[in-house]
Formats: structure tokens, sequence, C-alpha cells
């Protein structure tokens, strides 16, 4: 429970990540909001029907663009806006408000919870990205005509610029946000990561998107294949679950299932977990990259 003696962030997380039918939980969220693999798997097929490069168009603005302007937004997704509902008014959201504004996690780009901390000061985090900075408080300027400046944090990406909690904001809902664009962030940092690496190519969501990223290495490098799933789950018990479900993929390259780095300390539990399926590996991001790369230089 937080301050106001709310349910936190994460309960949510968890409660959609676990089948678990505690009657608190269903005060506050219905049943149907509670199967976290049913609801990713929702998403997906929402969008699975499109063309792949419009496919792959649609991961990646939701991914790179997970709240703008309505204007924008239309702008960018072009004939494709309108078709899906993945994206709410911010104005309905009271939660990431403070004194009229919001401010994007300088990680994830989606808006920051915002609470009253007394004196006219919020605080405005990201819990995902605390351990990254995305941690600040700000005071209200009732003379001022643009938003508060946000103190503390220590993220590295400049300063954070706030935007009207009111008007055609539109963000992606939390669900869109847990399962698309977290982990399409990881994906497409990869993806950036491995770019112009003599010999390397990234293929984004092949097979009809069995999986995240397929990356080959041809001449003049040898020949290797490295196939990625990137999650971005709260719990790892219920991501291990949702994985031992699964059909084996085939073929001799295993799946490698990658987590985000701030993760690194719970692998070992989930490495234990998958112990019966030698076709899953799992590691964080930053290590698939540096792994793939230490692989290149190694090659004569």
């Amino acid at each position: 429970m937080d301050s106001d003696g709310l349910l936190c962030d994460a309960v949510e997380d968890l409660g959609r990540e676990h089948l678990v039918p505690q009657q608190a939980l269903m005060e506050y969220w219905p049943w149907a909001r509670l199967r976290a693999e049913q609801e990713e798997q929702q998403l997906y097929a929402e969008i699975r029907r499109l063309p792949p490069e419009d496919y792959a168009k649609v991961r990646e603005l939701l991914a790179s663009h997970p709240v703008a302007e309505r204007g924008v937004l239309w702008e960018k997704w072009g004939g494709l806006w309108g078709r899906f509902g993945f994206f709410e008014p911010v104005s309905s959201w009271p939660w990431c408000n403070a004194a009229g504004w919001c401010f994007p996690c300088p990680v994830c780009a989606w808006p920051m919870r915002a609470q009253p901390a007394g004196g006219g000061v919020f605080a405005v985090s990201c819990d995902v990205h605390l351990l990254e900075g995305a941690q600040y408080t700000c005071r209200q300027d009732r003379g001022g005509s643009g938003p508060p400046v946000l103190e503390g944090g220590g993220c590295s990406t400049g300063r954070v610029k706030g935007f009207p909690a009111a008007g055609d904001y539109l963000a992606v809902s939390r669900t869109v946000w847990r399962y698309l664009t977290l982990p399409g962030r990881m994906e497409f940092a990869i993806r950036d990561a491995l770019a112009d690496i003599a010999g390397l190519e990234v293929f984004m969501y092949p097979e009809g998107d069995r999986y995240d990223l397929r990356i080959t290495a041809a001449a003049p490098l040898v020949a290797r294949e490295w196939r990625v799933d990137a999650k971005a789950w709260r719990s790892f018990d219920a991501l291990a679950d949702a994985l031992l479900e699964r059909p084996v993929l085939g073929g001799a390259v295993p799946l490698i299932i990658v987590v985000p780095h701030r993760r690194r300390s719970d692998l070992p539990r989930l490495r234990v977990r998958l112990a019966g399926r030698p076709d899953l590996e799992v590691m964080t991001d930053k290590d698939l990259v540096a792994m793939v790369l230490r692989w290149c230089r190694a090659q004569p």
C-alpha cells in the first residue's frame, strides 16, 4: 500500500501475472484482467492480422511513442490510426497529474506517477525504473505558465519535459505499456546496438512473430544464429510458468529469453525453474548484446 492507503502499481502487475482469486484484488480489478498471458496474447492477436511491414511499424510505434498529442500520433500512424484502441486520454488519469502536468519517464517514455507530498510538492516517479533514477520531486508553480521543473533523479538522459494533463494528449494503456512498450523498447535497443556490425543481420518478428528477433551471422563471419524473445514481466515465477506451458520451439537453436538488465539478480531463480527446458536460455538484454559482440570480435 502507498502512503495514501491505495494499492501500488506493482500489485496490479502481479495480480495480472498470477491467477490468484484474492477478494481484495477482485474489489479493484475484474477477474478478466488477472491473467497476464491471455492479455498479452490478445494484444498480439489484434495486430498479427496486419501485413508484416505494418505489424513491425505498429510494434515500433508503441515502443517509441507511448504518449503524444493526437495530431502527432495521427501523423506517425498514418492509415493505421484508429484501427486499434491502444491509447487513452491522459486527462482521465489523475494518478499522473502533477498540478496539471504529466511527465514521461526518461527510460520508457510513459507517464510517471505523481503523488502529492505536502506543501505543494509532488513526488514523481516510474516504479519500474526507480533503479535507473526515474524518481523526482517538483513544486507547484502557481504563477508560472509552463510545467514545474523536476528535481532529483539519477537518469543521464537530460531534462524531462512535461506536457499538459489535458487536451489531446494520449498514452497507451497500462496493459499495452507492460506487454508491448516495455519489451518493445528492449527489442529495438538490441536491434540498434547490433546495427552496422559487418556480417550481422537482425530480423524483427520472424516466422509470423513466433519470437521477437532473429540475429544471423554470415560472411565474413562464421554462420551463427540467435533467436530472441523479450519479456518485461514483474513476476519471474509467473513468467516461468508461462514459458513452461509453451511448446518446444524446435530446431537446434535455443530461444533466448531476455529480461531487463535491472532484473539480473533474479536470473538464477528463473534459470532453476527452466532447468528442464534446454530449448530455453535466459539472460539480460545487455548481456545478450555483449555476448554477440564478443562472438563477432572472436571471429578470424
